[in-house]
């Protein structure tokens, strides 16, 4: 590589410099910064190794570290300074400094100057032309130098140094110190600033995931983030639907400013370049007030009132811009690479927000859509059904023959209607009140709903059992009974009974009809499973039953009325918690 101008020796040729280093990455990270200001490199991976590539050809530096296989850096450094024709050579020694003892051993060894790791590029170059650049003694100049003996940590330590050197090497070692402490202040002040941001994001975040309203919401995030990041007016847009422009909704500030101010920048218009960046690119804008700059419509306006600085950042959600919000401030901000990244994040975190927002406003909006449609659907296509159930039965008193068995068809499939109505309706009800469970007289239940099916035989001794349950467990015998009914070809007989099975009471709904077969029993409570019956409905009601059951601490299952029989009749089984 050419050598530049400030890595030369007088005679015009360039440095050489030996680099010791067992490690590989590193070695590589030391010559590549070398060699970028024109320094000529070797690389030995140890001592001894690095004593044969002296022995080739002396170096006008050798930089080493400490902790290597074969040889160390602290018995590289002494093999050299004992022998006249290379201990003028200097020795740059690398050291974590993490004791005391790294720099006496380092003076005992007779190192010109260490660096501790991790070092930066700057400060190690530096040093490196410091130490080229400064003239050195020839050996004779200090023929007699005395051993020079010191205790430190309960060892003691001899030193082969005149006092110059001495001197020079602490200076360095008093020069790393200062620089680890540096970082290390500079570390904390990172640290703090870290903190810092990471409180404001919480307050912030805390914010977003409440359960406000949007617009108290977007209120609440914009004040916090004023009083947090020192702007003393700002405001929360969204575009609108067409992405024509972004429609103010939310402004906010903390001294008082213009009366119509907010009808001024009420919107943003993204035909000007400034909006189109920070629109359409997501780029965020930051701009102050006092310069000589052009300005756009909105800028001139808070500069008239007396405004700083401003900055503009994109709501982002995903990789779309949803909005912005604008931070306004009567003081100069310097906008600094740590205030633009915590705006920047906390402009993320709003976005999310703002979007959750707007998704639950539109999952509210089509729910209450759906309730409408169930209304409708519960109440007046049930009434019209109902009327028509009324028709129906006059029509089929007054039909023979082929015409009444139509009629029958006509009503039954009307009661279907009416019974998937009811299901639905029930289903509702099971996400909506969430009721908590209390004691449930079974008796009166079980009696309540035989009254509705007066026109079929319907066995029940009755029972004293209390169970814990809720308004919605008559749905469970309802959906029961009308299944079996369904399936029975011509006159039911259906048998409810209940007993105890452990510490829960077992009750059975048992029915006369072509029973279930073994490979459906398992499935038959699987929501919309069709059956191989051509009778078989959705199986809605059924799926229904199992989700009450399971919601009131029971179990539920499919079985023969008399075991191993399943052509004669199925039997429901299902189990329920006693009330204390």
């Amino acid at each position: 590589m050419p050598a530049t101008a400030n890595a030369t020796t007088k005679n015009g040729r360039p440095f050489h410099i030996l680099i010791v280093e067992d490690s590989r990455v590193q070695a590589e990270i030391l010559k590549h910064i070398l060699e970028s200001k024109g320094y000529i490199t070797a690389v030995a991976e140890n001592g001894r190794n690095a004593l044969d590539l002296i022995s080739q050809k002396k170096p006008d530096l050798i930089i080493s570290d400490v902790i290597m296989p074969v040889m160390n850096g602290y018995d590289l450094c002494k093999e050299i300074k004992k022998e006249n024709s290379t201990r003028n050579i200097p020795i740059i020694l690398l050291t974590a400094l993490s004791d005391s003892k790294d720099v006496a051993l380092a003076l005992q060894a007779g190192a010109d100057n260490f660096i501790t790791k991790p070092y930066q590029s700057e400060y190690f170059l530096k040093r490196v032309k410091t130490i080229l650049e400064t003239p050195v003694d020839p050996v004779e100049t200090f023929p007699e130098t005395k051993s020079i003996k010191f205790s430190h940590s309960g060892k003691t330590y001899e030193i082969a140094m005149d006092r110059p050197k001495i001197l020079e090497f602490l200076l360095s070692a008093y020069e790393a110190a200062v620089i680890q402490h540096l970082e290390f202040q500079r570390s904390q002040r990172e640290l703090r600033s870290t903190i810092e941001k990471i409180n404001n994001l919480n307050q912030i975040i805390s914010i977003s995931n409440s359960s406000l309203k949007s617009d108290a919401l977007l209120e609440g995030i914009l004040q916090k983030t004023l009083s947090l990041q020192g702007f003393e007016m700002g405001a929360i847009y969204l575009l609108n639907t067409d992405k024509t422009e972004a429609v103010m909704k939310c402004f906010q500030e903390t001294i008082p400013a213009y009366s119509d101010l907010q009808v001024l920048i009420g919107t943003l218009n993204l035909n000007d370049q400034l909006h189109q960046e920070l629109f359409i690119q997501g780029i965020s804008q930051f701009i102050f007030l006092d310069e000589e700059n052009p300005l756009d419509r909105d800028s001139m306006i808070l500069k008239e009132l007396g405004a700083k600085c401003y900055a503009l950042l994109p709501l982002t959600s995903g990789s779309s811009v949803i909005g912005a919000i604008t931070l306004i401030s009567v003081n100069r901000h310097d906008f600094s690479s740590q205030e633009k990244s915590l705006l920047s994040s906390i402009s993320t975190e709003i976005g999310n927000a703002v979007q959750k927002n707007l998704l639950l406003n539109r999952l509210e909006i089509a729910n209450d859509e759906t309730n409408l449609y169930l209304d409708i659907m519960t109440h007046d296509i049930n009434n019209i059904n109902t009327g028509a159930l009324g028709y129906l039965d006059l029509l089929e008193d007054g039909l023979t023959g082929d015409r009444k068995q139509f009629a029958a068809m006509v009503i039954k499939s009307v009661n279907q209607s009416i019974e998937i109505i009811g299901n639905v309706s029930t289903i509702r009800k099971m996400h909506e009140q969430k009721a908590a469970l209390k004691p449930v007289n079974l008796d009166e239940v079980i009696r309540n709903d035989i009254l509705r099916f007066s026109n079929v035989a319907i066995n029940f001794s009755g029972t004293e059992a209390v169970v814990l349950a809720d308004d919605l467990l008559g749905q469970v015998f309802t959906n029961l009974i009308g299944n079996s009914i369904k399936f029975c070809d011509e006159k039911p007989e259906i048998a409810i009974s209940v007993g105890e099975k452990g510490n829960k009471i077992l009750v059975t709904v048992a029915d006369n009809g072509p029973g279930i077969p073994d490979e459906m029993k398992p499935q038959i409570f699987d929501r919309f499973r069709k059956g191989k019956s051509k009778k078989s409905g959705k199986g809605l009601g059924l799926f229904i039953t199992r989700h009450l059951i399971e919601g009131y601490g029971g179990t539920i299952w499919a079985d023969d009325r008399v075991p191993g029989h399943q052509d004669l009749g199925a039997a429901i089984h299902f189990t329920l918690k006693l009330a204390n």
